[in-house]
């Protein structure tokens, strides 16, 4: 069987040049035409490579191992037809040539029609793209290549995670092509609660079983652990010889702190034009996140997307959790610095009732009134340091009857996180759960969330743990001297004196 290979690269002065060259010797014996993209390759690496018999693409440094997939993907289409494409990248330590090479063999010689050496169930279930193949019956297919074409340069790794890494799963879910992994974290030992809430990443979670099984450790893993997970006597000695041959890093993941963000999460494809032209009203520098379960709505989101200076990237999620579910998600793959405005507005239909339309419109215009309005809304933040939410005029609402059915849940999740129990008068909430929150605050309720608690989704229109949490979140807040606020005025809000509000769209 025929294999074609790109390797995406960056080391310019060499300095893991002894296992770049183990690499590019163990693929050479396991496939044929064969091309490196090299954001920065030393002249002594680039020799090595041609001798090998690797045609060589040298590139900026920009954009990541996707880009240079991507380059690399436009170039190889060019060479003899292949049955199956290997992607790779540098990012990791061979720490067994026996054990990797029978690791690559396995990823080719597999049935699916793209296999890769590892999936992860952060976020939503994607295959890792340090080392994976493609097979041709996918990768001749129209809509895989444009998916291939429309990779761009990203500012972090972050958000190429998001756009290409997510968006390859959500791709090939939209071509029915199955996935599969050498390394199946379903199928080894069950990691402790907090783990499990967070999402397994298996070349961190378990990298001692992908050692152990492939002979290959993540550099990230070995040298960096920003999970700060326990080190096994195993994974020391192999980072002490990692560590000779430490990368560079090309470009260094840092902490956005940019004046806004959105995650918009979006259901239905119709709506989507409408948010477009309200997310028009952003100011330059704004950032934007659309979540969804549906392939259609980020596709027309990233065709119709008309902002220079406002980027947007999409998610691929389950339909879970409502909008609650995928904001939290957001979230925490973003890991956003202190004291950024984040608006979270979804496409609420309320098909259930006459004006739930009017209500997703009413909501949507008072949050994003216009740019100079999103202004007054940023410096509200500046301004007052304790300040955490703002909401629609009148949508924060306390009354009673508003509990439904969630009041045991919602003490239960209060108590957890430290807080004391509520008192009935004590409820007070953004109905519609469309709202303006302080990275900060999110981030604080995000560490209390129990991710296991959300349920399948099944047109519940109360007492899930999303409604559960759209009553908690601003409550905890309060409870724990934050300050709360609606868009038409600075005097904070009690549930005292707004007891005697009623919803119009019901």
């Amino acid at each position: 069987m025929r294999v074609n290979g790109v390797i995406a690269h960056f080391d310019p002065f060499g300095e893991r040049s002894s296992n770049f060259r183990t690499l590019l010797q163990i693929l050479r014996s396991n496939i044929q035409d064969a091309v490196i993209v090299s954001t920065g390759i030393s002249e002594a690496d680039a020799k090595f490579a041609r001798q090998l018999g690797y045609a060589l693409i040298r590139r900026g440094n920009i954009g990541y191992d996707f880009m240079s997939y991507a380059v690399g993907f436009d170039a190889i289409r060019g060479a003899r037809p292949a049955a199956k494409i290997l992607f790779c990248n540098d990012s990791f330590y061979i720490s067994d040539e026996a054990k990797f090479e029978e690791s690559i063999k396995k990823i080719i010689l597999s049935n699916n029609p793209a296999t890769f050496l590892s999936i992860s169930s952060q976020i939503v279930r994607h295959g890792q793209s340090y080392l994976f193949a493609i097979d041709r019956s996918v990768s001749d297919l129209p809509a895989f290549r444009r998916f291939m074409g429309s990779v761009r340069p990203q500012p972090t790794r972050l958000h190429v995670i998001y756009a290409y890494e997510l968006g390859l799963a959500s791709c090939l879910n939209s071509l029915n092509a199955d996935f599969s992994s050498i390394i199946d974290s379903r199928s080894l030992a069950s990691k402790s609660l907090d783990v499990r809430k967070r999402g397994i990443n298996p070349t961190h979670d378990y990298a001692d079983e992908i050692e152990q099984q492939c002979g290959i450790v993540k550099y990230e893993r070995l040298i960096k652990n920003p999970l700060l997970l326990t080190v096994s006597t195993r994974l020391a000695e192999i980072a002490q010889l990692a560590k000779a041959h430490s990368p560079l890093s090309g470009a260094p993941l840092e902490r956005e702190k940019p004046p806004v963000v959105v995650i918009c999460h979006c259901h239905y494809e119709e709506v989507v034009d409408e948010f477009i032209s309200v997310l028009d009203r952003l100011p330059d520098g704004a950032r934007v996140y659309v979540t969804s379960s549906n392939p259609s709505v980020l596709v027309t989101f990233k065709t119709r997307w008309r902002r220079r200076n406002v980027a947007l990237d999409v998610l691929a999620v389950e339909n879970k959790g409502r909008d609650v579910l995928p904001f939290l998600e957001a979230l925490r793959f973003l890991n956003l610095a202190d004291d950024i405005p984040i608006l979270k507005i979804h496409g609420k239909r309320s098909l259930y009732s006459p004006l739930g339309e009017q209500w997703r419109h009413d909501l949507l215009d008072e949050l994003i009134p216009s740019e100079e309005g999103i202004r007054t809304i940023v410096g509200q933040f500046a301004n007052a340091p304790r300040l955490a939410m703002i909401g629609a005029n009148g949508s924060y609402v306390s009354d009673q009857g508003y509990w439904g059915s969630n009041k045991e849940r919602v003490a239960g999740f209060m108590r957890s996180a430290g807080v004391q129990s509520p008192k009935s008068d004590d409820l007070g909430f953004y109905a519609g759960t469309m709202f303006w929150i302080r990275s900060q605050c999110a981030n604080e309720i995000l560490s209390r969330v129990d991710f296991d608690q959300f349920e399948t989704e099944g047109g519940q229109r109360d007492g899930t743990y999303g409604h559960v949490l759209e009553r908690a979140i601003p409550m905890m807040l309060q409870a724990n001297g934050w300050i709360l606020r609606e868009t038409n005025s600075d005097d904070a809000l009690r549930p005292c004196t707004t007891s005697d509000r009623k919803l119009v769209y019901f």
